[in-house]
C-alpha cells in the first residue's frame, strides 16, 4: 500500500571525451610539407617578388622570409604533434559530470588536470579556420579546446552542447 511519499533517485551524468589525438602526424601533414616547401624551394631556385617591372624584394629578402615562415610553420607542427603525444601517452580524457568539468593540460611537458564548473561559463566561441574552442569564464579565465585532439569534430559539438546548459 503507497503510502504518499516521493522518492527522487538521483541519476548522475558523466560523460567522457578523449582528448589525445591518435593521427597527430596525419593531422599535421599539410602543415609539414608547405613548412619544408617554403624552406627548401627558395635555396634551390632563389627569386625575388615584383611588380610589372618594379622590383620590390630582391631573391636573398624573398628567401630569408619564406624560410622564416618555414620555419614557423614546422614549429607550430611539431608543437602539436608533442602535445598531442604527451596527451596520447598519459591518457588525456575530459569528463563532464554533473556540473564540473575536468580537462587535462600540458604544463612543462606534463599533463595536469584542472576543472570547472558549467554554471561558471561565460560565452563558448568556435573558430572554425583555426578549429579552437574557446572556453570564456566569469572571472575572465579563457580555455582552448582544439579539435585536432577531439575524435571527431560530432564529439566537440557534443562537448559544446554539454557546456551550454
Amino acid at each position: 500500500m503507497p503510502d504518499g511519499s516521493l522518492t527522487i533517485q538521483s541519476t548522475e551524468t558523466m560523460k567522457t571525451f578523449n582528448y589525445a589525438s591518435t593521427s597527430s602526424i596525419k593531422e599535421n601533414l599539410t602543415s609539414l610539407i608547405l613548412g619544408v616547401a617554403l624552406i627548401v624551394i627558395p635555396i634551390v631556385y632563389p627569386f625575388g617578388i615584383r611588380i610589372g617591372a618594379k622590383p620590390i624584394l630582391g631573391p636573398i629578402p624573398t628567401m630569408i622570409l619564406m624560410i622564416i615562415a618555414g620555419l614557423y610553420m614546422l614549429y607550430t607542427a611539431y608543437r602539436k604533434i608533442r602535445n598531442a603525444r604527451t596527451l596520447s601517452a598519459q591518457g588525456g580524457v575530459i569528463t563532464v559530470e554533473e556540473d564540473r568539468v575536468t580537462y587535462p593540460v600540458i604544463r612543462k611537458g606534463s599533463v595536469e588536470k584542472e576543472t570547472f564548473s558549467i554554471s561558471d561559463v561565460a560565452n563558448l566561441a568556435y573558430a572554425e579556420d583555426d578549429g579552437i574552442l574557446t572556453v570564456t569564464l566569469n572571472d575572465g579565465k579563457t580555455i582552448k579546446f582544439d579539435v585536432d585532439f577531439f575524435d571527431s569534430l560530432d564529439q566537440l559539438k557534443e562537448f559544446a552542447a554539454l557546456l551550454q546548459k
